[in-house]
């Protein structure tokens, strides 16, 4: 069955561009601050005297709020027109960083932290459903997601070494305040130009644990959210395992960093030839690039156990990168399928649950086997296990496609 879209609303070129510019500038301007704010968080929090227990508990504090905080919210959000989300959620995290600019101790940093993520956290989610309410009149989702992967890459590219130019020179606040500022740009901009995006359908129901559990039910939304833990778990040894490898074994920590530029890079300049070229291998079946990204993930971790030295992490980056260049359009494209309008809040922060395990437990996870296996002398066999277990997670899914829970899922 081919997912189709869930308005009967009629593609239209103009709005297509019209809407795809604001979504896209948006998540460059609030990735753009986010990554700022990520890679400087730690040198700031050190400059302003907190030691390295207090530290951790600041960054954690940041962590939890803004992966998790839209989670309890989301059937509020999903009652509420998505451009002011958008806008409440960009001012509560341009509000807490200019706090945070100017906070003094551990509570007050503390609570400009929280109210900052939590901010963050609601623009994520509202973001999401904007984007897939543009995505219900444009013909070509996956062109529309790709774009906003590039974005967020670029992003990630350009905003941390800038931001750490200028912490590096002292100038630790003017970040925080450059940070705030885009955030408030990017909410302002997003919701004066709320008529490029019309909103669908609203939720009426109040919160309740029903509201989650009545998601859950929608057809495929289960089988899916295994098949995107299966992707992340997978995609969470790019930056732990890769690294420890790359450091530790290779002995050349000079190199990773030019490496992750280069999964960055290839994002940006080859993502929409690869969305292209998906599209056509597999017919627009979704599903079918989601495992075609398995198969690359194979081959990946394949790599770097047969290859030698620096080449084989080289290659494996290369190999990763495509798996991920195929997936992400492909996995938003089914996710905007599987949800229903009124209650896209609830699936998002539904599916950022999925994420966050499969990151977090594929990361921990591989990094407890990797070390286990090369302080026995073995370490390059974990890239044998890894390969097989996309093996193990490729035949799941295909058993999945085929049961009643993901016959929606194409």
């Amino acid at each position: 069955m081919h997912i189709t879209s869930t308005t009967s609303e009629p593609a239209d070129p103009r709005y297509a561009g019209r809407a795809t510019r604001f979504i896209v500038t948006h998540y460059l301007l609030s990735y753009l601050g986010y990554y700022g704010l990520l890679s400087t968080l730690a040198v700031a929090l050190s400059a302003a005297s907190f030691n390295a227990g207090q530290i951790a508990t600041l960054v954690m504090v940041f962590a939890l709020t803004n992966k998790i905080a839209n989670i309890p919210l989301a059937p509020w959000l999903d009652r509420m027109p998505t451009a002011l989300a958008v806008l409440v959620g960009c001012v509560m995290a341009g509000a807490g960083f200019v706090s945070l600019r100017f906070a003094t101790g551990m509570p007050m940093t503390v609570l400009s932290l929280g109210f900052a993520g939590v901010g963050i956290s609601i623009n994520a989610l509202a973001l999401k459903q904007l984007a897939a309410a543009a995505s219900d009149r444009i013909e070509n989702r996956s062109r529309l997601f790709a774009l906003v992967s590039i974005s967020i890459n670029i992003a990630a590219a350009v905003a941390a070494p800038l931001a750490l130019f200028f912490v590096d020179r002292g100038h630790h606040g003017d970040v925080l305040l450059a940070v705030a500022a885009l955030y408030c740009l990017a909410g302002l901009v997003t919701f004066a130009n709320r008529a490029a995006v019309p909103m669908g359908e609203r939720a009426t129901r109040a919160w309740s644990i029903g509201v989650y559990l009545a998601v859950l039910r929608e057809p495929g939304l289960r089988a899916f959210f295994a098949i995107n833990t299966f992707y992340w778990f997978m995609y969470g040894q790019l930056f732990n395992v890769l690294a420890l490898y790359v450091t530790d074994t290779l002995n050349a920590p000079g190199v990773l960093g030019p490496l992750y530029t280069v999964n960055a890079l290839m994002v940006v300049v080859l993502q929409l030839g690869v969305t292209r070229l998906t599209g056509r291998w597999t017919k627009g079946r979704q599903l079918n690039a989601v495992m075609l990204a398995n198969v690359v993930f194979v081959f990946a971790f394949l790599s770097a156990f047969l290859l030698p030295g620096i080449s084989s992490a080289i290659v494996f980056v290369v190999l990763f990168t495509t798996a991920e260049m195929i997936y992400m359009p492909s996995g938003d494209v089914l996710i905007v399928g599987l949800i229903r309008q009124q209650n896209r809040a609830v699936g998002y922060s539904i599916f950022a649950i999925s994420t966050a395990l499969g990151e977090a437990l594929g990361g921990g996870a591989g990094v407890a086997a990797y070390r286990w296996l090369a302080d026995h002398g073995h370490g390059q066999q974990f890239w044998l296990a890894a390969a097989i277990l996309a093996v193990a997670f490729y035949a799941i899914t295909q058993w999945l496609r085929r049961t009643a829970a993901g016959q929606h899922i194409e």
